[in-house]
């Protein structure tokens, strides 16, 4: 059965229709989200590698993905994604992640400086500022999850723990379904790419953000943070009483408040 896709031009993007505003509801443009995003990178010092966008429902549910060609090493690139709504359905949210070069597949951590927004009060005004400085800080999330990946490459896991994990993700955790699951088996018996980590945790996770490469735009960055973040803990777990690699405690999603987003911009950085 050929899989859904949700690719989607920028141009079909932009098409979508932007609601009224209420006093109670303040729309985020996906044209005013894609130019901060662009500016905020600009500002950071970065180079723009690729920009990328899922959609659904006719455009109302959105997500932008950003690649960076100058945070990279040989294996990801630093990869910025943000996720937006016309239909009220979902917060927008921010978040930092990488992109595996030889398959393209997805990485989202939500433990480092990701944020979500309702869209009312003044989020059109907290916007921009809080891109900007979310934009700056992201080259230290990026430098974090390399020390994870290596943590990762370096645990080895047999049938029985690949088995296990598996049944987790599905049953426990369900940020993977029927079709996931599927392509997940497929991709053990017969791997797509050579992730140069035979059977470690590396390895397995790279099978899942494969298989989660078309999930629906309004699951896209929760459920990849939900598989980082699953993966993170199981290799602190291993890794607990490791004298030579020291990891700190990981928190499902740490979300930025409006307060926090701003005290980081008028209380702590005395620059501006």
């Amino acid at each position: 059965m050929e899989i859904q896709t949700y690719n989607t031009a920028k141009e079909e993007l932009l098409k979508a229709t932007l609601p009224i505003e209420t006093k109670t509801y303040k729309p985020v443009s996906h044209l005013k989200l894609i130019d901060l995003t662009l500016n905020g990178i600009d500002k950071a010092g970065f180079i723009l590698d690729s920009e990328n966008y899922t959609s659904a429902k006719d455009g109302n549910v959105a997500n932008g993905r950003f690649t960076i060609r100058n945070v990279a090493d040989s294996e990801m690139q630093l990869q910025i994604g943000w996720q937006n709504s016309y239909d009220k359905s979902l917060s927008l949210k921010f978040a930092i992640g990488t992109k595996i070069l030889i398959c393209e597949n997805g990485c989202v951590s939500g433990d480092y400086g990701a944020f979500k927004k309702k869209h009312v009060g003044e989020v059109q005004t907290f916007t921009p500022q809080a891109i900007v400085e979310y934009i700056k800080r992201a080259g230290e999330g990026f430098r974090r999850i390399q020390k994870e990946r290596e943590v990762m490459k370096s645990i080895e896991i047999d049938k029985r723990i690949t088995a296990e994990l598996i049944g987790r993700m599905f049953v426990e955790e369900q940020f993977i379904k029927s079709t996931q699951l599927n392509i997940i088996m497929n991709e053990l018996k017969n791997p797509t790419h050579d992730y140069k980590a035979p059977n470690s945790l590396w390895e397995l996770y790279n099978y899942t953000t494969f298989a989660m490469k078309q999930i629906h735009p309004s699951l896209w960055i929760d459920n990849h943070i939900d598989a980082h973040s699953f993966f993170v803990e199981y290799s602190g777990l291993q890794l607990s009483k490791s004298k030579d690699i020291e990891l700190t405690s990981f928190n499902q999603l740490d979300m930025f408040d409006e307060e926090h987003i701003s005290s980081l911009m008028y209380g702590v950085d005395n620059n501006q």
